[in-house]
């Protein structure tokens, strides 16, 4: 039987869940209105435009390192994909496909 820090354990995520989204909410809808009072030059239009692609990169690449031959397959083909199509859904379907059939393999031994 579980014992009575299971329902504690529940209640502490529950809160802490509820805090990091009532956070985001507030961080982007702050952003959204200060934003919308502000002009927007072009240097930092070209901050904005980057600063997607950065954040993107930080959470990919740490994935792309410590993770399996999958994940590098997968990180390889979605960028060569979006090189040579420049369509993000396209690269981002045919990395996970790739990433799939490459654990697929694997697992199954058929490689």
């Amino acid at each position: 039987m579980m014992g009575s820090w299971a329902s504690t354990s529940g209640v502490a995520s529950l809160v802490a869940i509820t805090m990091m989204i009532v956070i985001a909410l507030v961080s982007r809808i702050g952003g959204l209105l200060i934003m919308s009072r502000l002009p927007i030059g072009p240097k930092v239009r070209r901050f904005v435009d980057a600063m997607a692609t950065s954040v993107l990169i930080a959470v990919i690449t740490p994935m792309v390192v410590d993770g399996d031959g999958g994940t590098r397959i997968a990180a390889l083909i979605a960028g060569a994909v979006a090189i040579w199509l420049r369509s993000p859904l396209v690269a981002i379907a045919m990395g996970m496909l790739s990433a799939a059939l490459w654990r697929f393999v694997m697992a199954t031994g058929a490689g």
